[in-house]
């Protein structure tokens, strides 16, 4: 579909949603769960990452107001996200005016009111904060660590590669991004995470949404959020929670955080990853749980 006039006004978040083969089911249901809980003026960008069925073409049948890219190319996960995520970012400041940029996967899904309103609120009240999501403590209280991300970075931009023919990544981003006291490997959580608007610009201005593209699709193994954090603090902006336990935002890398029934009555607004409960829910269970609970927005 065309992207909306800019004459429309301000959106208050432009939502990215990566998919690829064997995710078009889920991608439609977490779409159904914006539908339902953002009623705040949004956009969702999708991203089909050269799916072999062409499920960008079945997309754009079934939601013609979702507007629907596609990479030329496969660019796969980790690093292959940041390619296609920043390419999404450009897209966006290139066609929209927005707020706030915010990435969901397909295993993620809205289940409450209010968290569009409460990011927006809190970067108002907060000018420095770049990105919010699942930072330093998640919704369980479980403290998070990025040891393994500090290993990656060092190896990826070990002075070494170049004597085996291979690229010396990240020294310039790590560099600018030591000025704002960055922390090596720090991240937020990839299933759900909100980036301020003039946060995705000041990037676009470093030259950090075009970064190194070809060496990081060959070489890299460092996922989106790792690097999109780092891009923040590079871009002159701090990394702040937003997914500990006194937040709406309840996210895990493979499994819900929280029991589903916790989740509701605590009254969090977006959950990752809905592919397996700690009870041993199977995904289709999750999905059709959330999707027959609560109130909905219209009614």
């Amino acid at each position: 579909m065309p992207p909306p006039d800019r004459g429309e006004g301000v959106l208050a978040a432009v939502i990215f949603i990566p998919f690829t083969d064997g995710e078009l089911s889920m991608l439609l249901d977490t779409l159904q769960s914006i539908d339902r809980f953002v009623t705040e003026p949004h956009h969702v960008i999708a991203v089909d990452d050269c799916s072999t069925g062409r499920l960008d073409e079945e997309l754009r049948r079934a939601r013609p107001d979702v507007t629907v890219l596609r990479n030329e190319r496969r660019h796969g996960g980790r690093s292959g996200l940041y390619v296609t995520m920043a390419n999404a970012c450009k897209y966006a400041l290139d066609h929209f005016d927005f707020r706030m940029f915010m990435k969901m996967d397909t295993d993620a899904l809205m289940v409450g009111r209010g968290l569009v309103a409460d990011a927006i609120r809190y970067f108002d009240e907060h000018p420095r904060a770049g990105i919010l999501g699942s930072y330093r403590v998640r919704a369980d209280g479980q403290r998070r660590r990025w040891l393994k991300w500090k290993l990656a970075f060092w190896y990826e931009g070990h002075p070494l590669r170049a004597l085996l023919g291979r690229t010396r990544l990240w020294r310039d981003p790590i560099r600018k991004a030591r000025s704002m006291a960055y922390d090596v490997g720090e991240n937020v959580l990839g299933g759900a995470y909100f980036i301020r608007g003039e946060c995705v610009r000041a990037m676009r201005r470093e030259g950090l949404l075009d970064y190194n593209f070809e060496a990081i699709l060959r070489e890299s193994r460092i996922g989106d959020e790792i690097i999109f954090s780092l891009m923040c603090k590079a871009s002159g902006y701090d990394i702040h929670d937003f997914g500990a336990p006194e937040h709406s935002m309840a996210l895990a890398l493979t499994s819900l955080p929280l029991p589903k029934e916790e989740i509701l009555r605590l009254g969090k607004t977006v959950i990752h990853s809905v592919k397996r409960g700690l009870h041993g829910e199977s995904q289709d269970e999750l999905r059709a749980y959330f999707r027959g609970q609560g109130a909905d927005p219209a009614g």
